[in-house]
């Protein structure tokens, strides 16, 4: 049986943060959540990251890879990666943007899976998080707020590949 400490995970800096991403998007088999208020440059953006969201995007008929932004304009306009994937691949990855102004003051940032993991910033801006691999009952609760602003946001339209 695998040691507690095995299964936490935490971040105090933008490295920490980005490695803790890709351990947890390692684990991942065919879905992710990845509630992001600010898609930051630098974030979401490493080889290591891409390849784990295009090998989860690909993962299969039950591949899902959802993203709440409340800034997708922005991020577009910045060139992140993150959105070139989505384009790549918009069967299985598709990004929305809160509407609803309660969600737009949602200020903390959050990424799940389907097998019980997630990691948590409580202050989007910051790069500390904490979060484990084998939590479902925290990891349940984050993503029942996802799905619940994930039904009321509108698909982010401005990064759509145009069909030209």
């Amino acid at each position: 049986m695998s040691d507690t400490a095995d299964m936490r995970l935490e971040a105090g800096d933008r490295a920490g943060l980005e490695a803790a991403h890709v351990r947890l998007l390692v684990q991942a088999r065919h879905r992710a959540c990845l509630y992001l208020p600010l898609l930051e440059p630098g974030l979401f953006d490493s080889e290591a990251a891409l390849t784990e969201l295009r090998r989860l995007a690909t993962s299969g008929r039950h591949a899902r890879v959802r993203i709440l932004t409340h800034d997708a304009n922005r991020a577009h306009r910045d060139g992140h990666r993150l959105l070139a994937l989505v384009q790549r691949l918009p069967t299985a990855m598709s990004i929305r943007v809160p509407t609803d102004e309660t969600h737009l003051g949602y200020g903390s940032a959050f990424v799940t899976d389907e097998a019980g993991a997630f990691l948590f910033r409580p202050v989007a801006t910051r790069f500390d998080a904490e979060g484990a691999l084998g939590q479902p009952g925290q990891t349940s609760r984050l993503t029942a707020y996802f799905d619940e602003v994930w039904e009321r946001a509108e698909p982010a339209w401005e990064i759509r590949p145009l069909g030209i």
